[in-house]
């Protein structure tokens, strides 16, 4: 009998230390969950708000381009009507140099003809 009573104790001891196992981790499975929908929502807003970030990115991007060929756009404007100026002043300054020269050729064939 007292084997009975000895094995019955220890049975005993092994379900409390079983029941109280399991109570424990049945919390921290609990626990295990919660967190993982907390890591859940903090990755859904992560990726909103690296979303939003991306899109003013983009944006402000998009507006540098734009400054840019409108700047390129100006600058090329102004580089064509000098362009063009300074092509004017060389016709003129050729034409005055071309009608000196027609002069001088006209009064030398004009000496030699007389």
């Amino acid at each position: 009998m007292e084997i009975f009573y000895y094995t019955l104790g220890i049975l005993s001891v092994l379900i409390v230390i079983g029941v109280f196992g399991m109570v424990k981790v049945w919390t921290k499975l609990s626990n295990f969950e919660f967190n993982f929908d907390d890591l859940e929502d903090y990755v859904s807003d992560t990726a909103d708000d690296l979303s939003d970030e991306l899109d003013k990115l983009n944006d402000k991007f998009n507006d540098r381009i734009d400054q840019v060929e409108r700047d390129l756009g100006h600058e090329s404007e102004e580089l064509g009507k000098l362009i063009d100026s300074r092509a004017d002043k060389v016709e003129n300054k050729l034409g005055l140099k071309i009608q000196k020269l027609e002069g001088a050729l006209g009064r030398i064939i004009a000496e030699k003809n007389l």
